[in-house]
């Protein structure tokens, strides 16, 4: 049952098993995206599955942060500031930018700030 190939293949087949692992298993893909440690811009649908912005905040400044979220739509922003606690309803109700998206994006660099300075505290 043994089939030879290239060594070029049987990379290419294993990395087509990760690619598709990662797409279907949203927990997998964030373990991947955390080891490559660098800046990624989230984008698709599954986007906010896999983000996390305390430790994107954690590992850039405002600017690469503010990239990898600024394509979010309202919604997905919304559910990240209320999943991982770093806004009040109260908060992001008060959000008036235009477009909406900037505003809750600084929110949640705000949030995800203090969440790491109270890390930091303890």
């Amino acid at each position: 049952m043994s089939k030879s190939v290239s060594p070029g293949e049987a990379l290419e087949r294993i990395f087509e098993v990760i690619r598709e692992e990662a797409v279907a298993n949203p927990t997998f893909a964030k373990r991947l995206l955390d080891a490559a440690g660098v800046t990624v811009v989230f984008s698709g649908p599954d986007a906010a599955k896999v983000a996390d912005p305390i430790l994107a905040a954690a590992r850039a400044e405002y600017a690469d942060f503010r990239e990898s979220f600024i394509g979010f739509t309202e919604k997905d922003l919304k559910s990240l500031l209320k999943g991982f606690a770093l806004a009040t309803d109260e908060q992001i109700k008060s959000v008036k930018t235009k477009p909406k998206q900037s505003g809750l994006v600084d929110l949640m660099w705000e949030g995800a700030k203090r969440k790491l300075d109270e890390r930091r505290v303890k």
